[in-house]
């Protein structure tokens, strides 16, 4: 059965970056494992784990949008086309068997904070959240601050890591 990882992070990391080559490193290891690599499909983190995947001969699929102005990335095998950014964000929830959320912007704090509430809510089943770096750290913390069932989410849930080498141990809870 194929197991499929959705990877959020910031479209601006550029290629020279060291989150970008951590982020390719990342996307290297999951397909190894013989995980399906899922991103919104275009640059940044969404590129560079795609290019690590391909690297090693790993699926990667990307979520991307209709009548978008930016150009999906060249590392996907697969394009699945949404008509809108909302129903777009659900299907990048909805394929993951697990979750890796990278540093960025205001997209990826939409991300996180729509796992975290569907889980809550029990929309959706609860589902490991890897988190490359602190840099998410304290948002994490006032979310579960907010309720003893975020709270229990979260502790059941969320991971931090500092070191590429560190999701391979975490891979084997997915």
């Amino acid at each position: 059965m194929e197991k499929i990882i959705t990877v959020f992070g910031s479209s601006q990391i550029k290629p020279s970056e060291l989150h970008y080559k951590k982020a390719e490193e990342i996307g290297k290891i999951l397909a190894e494992n013989k995980f399906t690599i899922c991103s919104g499909g275009y640059g940044g983190i969404m590129q560079a784990v795609s290019k690590g995947a391909k690297s090693v001969n790993g699926k990667t699929i990307g979520i991307t949008l209709d009548k978008s102005n930016r150009t999906p990335n060249e590392y996907l095998d697969e394009n699945v086309i949404m008509p809108n950014w909302v129903e777009r964000l659900m299907e990048l929830i909805a394929i993951g068997d697990a979750y890796i959320i990278f540093k960025g912007g205001s997209g990826t704090l939409v991300e996180l904070s729509s796992l975290v509430e569907m889980m809550n809510k029990k929309i959706m089943k609860e589902k490991n959240m890897i988190f490359y770096t602190n840099f998410w750290k304290n948002a994490i913390n006032i979310i579960k601050n907010e309720s003893p069932s975020l709270n229990k989410v979260i502790e059941k849930r969320v991971f931090f890591i500092s070191k590429v080498q560190e999701i391979s141990n975490l891979l084997k809870k997915i």
